[in-house]
């Protein structure tokens, strides 16, 4: 009686440990029975604190709206932001923090394609699943397990303004000068344009250095001027330093077509500029806060709800683009189920396949061997008068 006793404990001990065990091997860092954590890194303090700040309100209203709808399998989800204040140093001790001391489940950030480039290799280490909000080569290319990206690259977004520079534009002669900053957005977008400019046999008269946040560009228009540029290609750009362009170039009376790169759509700085504006085409892979599709106008809703009144002034496309990764990261949630982990999520974002957001973006596709989830942009022209940016195109692929 004594040894059945006995038995009956030793197994009773056993069963409890191994359930103990197996509810151990079940903890997921950021997740718990009733809610998930996820981390963001983004410029809140710094130079690009302007463009960022609406991009991480619009991922906060996103993800309050899906909270009070239930969440996502009964879990509420918790964001958690750090301010990389557009610093190298503060991006680094930004993931530290959200990785070890808050545990986050998955990141969306960070604020700069140069940051990509030094913490990829740790937010692989750190098997976090990240959306990377730079649509910048390096994170898809190679192949990265813990990265994805939305839209097309930025190499791609470039390719796609070249075409339409010259095939729709349809230059009588092709005088171009390139107008870039010495940074490395600069040099990534001069190394995509300067080859696709080869395939038609072009070479640009002039290169000329302008960084951004520089408030005088007379002397690169007078050497545009000198080498008698019949357009400009404008890369690597932000709005304020295209803005100093433009105004430069109206001084000089120079009215020549001004091909600008995504980033100088990023706020509506160029409808603000009158007659000038004119000039200006821009690449973009996200389409305005006022732009047409059911997503778009569900954007639009749902922001309003919780903040009536608030239409105009009308919110830059960094708005859009929040709400359009942190869409396509709760999709990846519900096709992971309650089952949640790093792999399950990943194995759910890698089956989303031609994914339509309602023209916030190009349909989406991710897959077990690339991770870059769009391949098109649009043209848009400044139109002052309307205040707002037209697309000329529909979404076009890169090649």
């Amino acid at each position: 009686m004594k040894d059945k006793l006995f038995l009956i404990i030793a197994w009773s001990v056993t069963i409890l440990f191994m359930n103990s065990v197996s509810s151990h091997a079940k903890e997921v860092r950021g997740v718990t029975d009733d809610s998930i954590k996820i981390g963001v890194s983004m410029d809140q303090t710094g130079p690009a604190a302007s463009t960022l700040i609406p991009l991480v309100n619009a991922l906060k209203i996103y993800i309050r709206h899906v909270n009070e709808g239930g969440g996502v399998h009964g879990r509420t989800i918790r964001v958690l932001v750090e301010d990389d204040r557009y610093s190298i140093p503060a991006a680094i001790a930004a993931l530290k923090k959200l990785v070890y001391r808050d545990r986050v489940f998955a990141l969306i950030g960070p604020s700069s394609g140069s940051f990509v480039n030094i913490l990829w290799k740790k937010l692989q280490k750190d098997k976090l699943p990240t959306i990377v909000a730079p649509s910048i080569e390096v994170a898809v290319q190679p192949f990265k397990k813990y990265l994805f990206i939305c839209t097309d690259t930025y190499k791609g977004q470039i390719r796609t303004l070249v075409d339409y520079m010259i095939k729709d534009h349809k230059l009588k002669t092709s005088r171009i000068g390139i107008v870039y900053p010495d940074t490395e957005t600069g040099k990534i977008d001069l190394r995509a344009a300067l080859p696709k400019l080869k395939e038609y046999g072009i070479e640009p008269v002039t290169k000329e250095i302008l960084m951004a946040g520089a408030l005088d560009a007379s002397s690169q228009v007078m050497n545009l001027t000198r080498h008698k540029v019949n357009c400009v290609l404008n890369i690597g750009t932000i709005p304020a330093t295209t803005v100093t362009l433009l105004r430069e170039l109206r001084k000089f009376g120079k009215k020549v077509p001004v091909f600008n790169s995504y980033a100088a759509m990023l706020g509506e700085e160029l409808n603000q500029m009158g007659q000038i504006a004119k000039q200006a085409y821009i690449v973009h892979a996200i389409s305005p806060w006022y732009g047409e599709g059911s997503g778009v106008a569900q954007m639009r809703e749902i922001t309003l709800k919780y903040h009536p009144g608030t239409e105009k002034p009308y919110r830059g496309t960094s708005y859009t683009g929040g709400w359009m990764v942190t869409s396509v990261f709760v999709e990846g949630l519900k096709r992971a189920g309650r089952n949640l982990d790093e792999d399950t999520l990943i194995s759910s974002l890698e089956s989303i396949k031609n994914y339509d957001n309602g023209g916030l973006c190009s349909p989406i596709s991710f897959s077990s061997t690339s991770h870059k989830g769009g391949n098109a942009a649009k043209i848009f022209k400044a139109d002052p008068k309307a205040g707002k940016y037209v697309a000329l195109t529909g979404w076009r692929k890169s090649d």
